[in-house]
């Protein structure tokens, strides 16, 4: 059929081929970017001077701080024209704005939603799930996916399959720990963009502190609780970001360079 066809036409021909699958390639990959897989760096500074106490404290971040590439061991947090979109995004780039999101953190976090539809799906008939979701959150898109995840197992189930939990009772820990190292990162953000002061910051830290001691008594324990309320939290539209830090979070349990290893919970 193309035995008489002159030479250039196979060249064409050739290149419509490659052009094709590169089509077909772009339109197969659209909407999704392979993550960046990182190998976590534990960097610190040499120049630091904080007591174990507080190093203990900035470690609740670790997993979400070395997506950042940020430094284990100091309260400033790379430099504010990086941490200023993060803030922006949240709503807490003004004092007011962060002193609002930090004492709603504080006081409930996610632990009210975590708390609540976990109970209610433990011992309330399914029937009734629609009328007491209502009357605690109302029409809360939140509550809706804390709800989805929980009552199909659907967390459960794919923190198993990554390795990260390993019985059903360990939901029991809740999200306490997540609610801690939200603070922690906020607060070292907050502090870089000049929002509060380096006094602000460690109170607020330190509230952290005290929050997972009174639920956690290992890293093991805190680090379960800190990737249930991360999965739970984090849209299905993040399934990039997602992964990045479920690679980082694998690197922190189990690199001997982690904080989580060097630092011993009290």
């Amino acid at each position: 059929m193309f035995s008489n066809l002159p030479w250039y036409t196979y060249v064409i021909l050739l290149f419509a081929a490659a052009a094709y699958a590169y089509r077909y390639y772009s339109k197969f990959k659209q909407g999704y970017n392979a993550p960046d897989l990182k190998g976590a760096k534990f960097k610190s500074s040499s120049d630091s001077a904080l007591n174990k106490e507080r190093l203990f404290a900035l470690a609740f971040y670790t997993p979400i701080s070395e997506w950042w590439g940020a430094q284990t061991n100091t309260l400033s947090f790379l430099n504010k024209e990086k941490v200023t979109p993060y803030l922006k995004g949240w709503g807490i780039s003004e004092e007011t704005g962060y002193w609002d999101l930090t004492n709603y953190f504080m006081k409930d976090g996610r632990r009210w939603y975590f708390n609540f539809i976990y109970d209610m799906v433990r011992h309330q008939p399914e029937a009734s799930w629609d009328e007491l979701m209502d009357e605690k959150f109302g029409g809360n898109e939140r509550a809706d996916r804390y709800l989805a995840s929980l009552k199909g197992k659907k967390a459960l189930n794919f923190l198993k399959q990554k390795g990260f939990i390993s019985f059903d009772s360990e939901l029991e820990l809740g999200v306490a720990g997540y609610d801690a190292a939200v603070l922690v990162g906020q607060a070292r953000k907050a502090f870089t963009a000049e929002i509060i002061t380096e006094a602000e910051a460690w109170k607020v830290i330190a509230f952290a502190r005290e929050l997972a001691l009174k639920h956690f008594s290992s890293w093991e324990e805190f680090g379960k609780s800190f990737i249930l309320g991360f999965e739970l939290d984090m849209r299905d539209s993040y399934q990039e970001y997602k992964d990045e830090v479920f690679h980082l979070y694998k690197q922190v349990l189990e690199n001997d360079n982690s904080p989580w290893k060097t630092i011993t919970w009290p």
